[in-house]
């Protein structure tokens, strides 16, 4: 089934009213205007995409209340999280489908030993039970305005430790596979037994200055290459 690498909702989420949000080409330079976000329509069949959806509803909900609560003020903002089980499901599910979707089927070739310890979790009765952690972004293009930016899972390090990380609706979420703890300062972000969530405003940070984030906006913002027949 078409099955969205992060569920549809939290596309629109991001969308502000009366604006286009555009997205990359993974073979070269320009972008593209999204309707309703990546999917892929090879990754789930209705029945194991069906199995995801309490997960993305929790984490949809999620979003929308930090949505919300951003509206009304730039401060810490703390958003209930009754079942934080489900919330790192979604995470999972969105890292999973993005593994899936990248390898052909092979998501082992992504995501390594921890492939099937994912799967099981969210598909079987496995008790693997990677770390979430949940943060805000300060990312801008311009001083003193937050930049309106999603990103699909990739993989991300830093003190030393891998993550799979995706951002969306001005969250930072990083899903750690391995049983390595975080360190203290990174520690502070994980969401795995915390039935509230607290999120504090990030220090402001130029997307030009973040390897990743600067060469797709290169890409984004160069022109397409235009072939002719013949």
């Amino acid at each position: 089934m078409k099955s969205h690498i992060l569920p549809r909702a939290i596309f629109h989420l991001m969308k502000r009213p009366g604006k286009t949000v555009i997205g990359n080409f993974r073979d070269g330079p320009g972008y593209k205007i999204l309707q309703s976000g990546y999917w892929d329509d090879n990754i789930l069949c209705d029945k194991h995409e069906a199995l995801l959806g309490s997960a993305d509803k929790y984490g949809i909900e999620f979003c929308r209340q930090f949505v919300d609560h951003r509206k009304n003020s730039d401060g810490e903002v703390d958003i209930p999280n009754p079942h934080p089980s489900q919330l790192v499901d979604f995470a999972s599910a969105c890292v999973w489908r993005m593994a899936v979707s990248r390898t052909s089927g092979a998501p082992a070739m992504w995501l390594g030993p921890y492939a099937q310890k994912l799967a099981d979790r969210l598909y079987g009765n496995g008790d693997f039970e990677p770390s979430l952690l949940i943060s805000r972004h300060g990312l801008h293009l311009e001083s003193g305005k937050e930049h309106n930016i999603g990103t699909l899972p990739y993989r991300y390090f830093e003190q030393g430790l891998r993550f799979w990380r995706f951002i969306c609706t001005g969250l930072v979420f990083d899903l750690k596979l391995d049983n390595r703890p975080a360190p203290p300062a990174l520690a502070i972000f994980a969401v795995n037994d915390a039935d509230k969530v607290y999120l504090h405003p990030d220090l402001p940070q130029s997307i030009l200055n973040v390897p990743g984030l600067a060469s797709a906006h290169a890409q984004m913002t160069a022109p397409r290459e235009r072939y002719k027949r013949g």
